[in-house]
This record gives C-alpha cells, structure tokens and sequence, in this order.
C-alpha cells in the first residue's frame, strides 16, 4: 500500500511541473496586429525584401495573407507563399503585389 502511494505521489509530481515553453520563432520579432491596412502590408513586405536582397521571406507573406484588410492584396500573397514552395520562385505574384503597392504609394523596387 505504501509503495501504490510512494508511485502515486511520484506520478503526481512529475506531472505537475512547470508547463512547457512555447516553441521559440526566431524569425518573427513582434506580434502582427490583428490587420494590416495595405499600406502597412506594403511597407512591412518592402522592408523584408530589403533586408533579404529581394527574395521574400515566406512567414512574412504569409503574415500579410493572413492579416491585410485587402482582399486581392491577401490572395496575391498566398499565390506568392504557394508559387514559392511548389517552385521556388513567384515573380508574377509579387509583381502583382508591387503593383498594388505602387497603387497605394509605396514603391517596391524590383531586384
């Protein structure tokens, strides 16, 4: 009987240590809003590809897919995130994306 409870005490108290840590993002340095406006998307997708040498970062694009208040901005960064995993590259979508940039005042170069 001692040892049933000794082994329960044990179980008890291994299973009630400190919870685990969440999974650590590096590549993420502050929270994203609940939604971007686009020109907040615009500038944010600008200073990623400057600070990549104009290849795009992936959780940034998808960042903006999730949280852009633009419907077609949003879609134009999901094809970009879907072109660059099957393929690699997505020039027709971040064009597209420029565009709309260009359209709401914020001019991303190309390469």
């Amino acid at each position: 009987m001692k040892a049933l409870l000794a082994g329960a005490a044990v179980a008890l108290a291994v299973g009630c240590g400190a919870a685990p840590k969440p999974a650590a993002r590096p590549d993420v340095t502050a929270p994203a809003p609940l939604q971007l406006s686009m020109i907040q998307a615009c500038r944010e997708l600008l200073g990623d590809l400057s600070r990549n040498r104009g290849v795009p970062d992936i959780p940034t694009l998808r960042r903006i897919a999730d949280h852009v208040t633009a419907p077609r901005m949003a879609a134009d960064a999901r094809t970009a995130v879907r072109d660059i995993d099957h393929t690699g590259i997505a020039p027709v979508a971040l064009s597209l994306l420029r565009d709309e940039c260009a359209r709401a005042g914020v001019r991303i170069p190309d390469r």
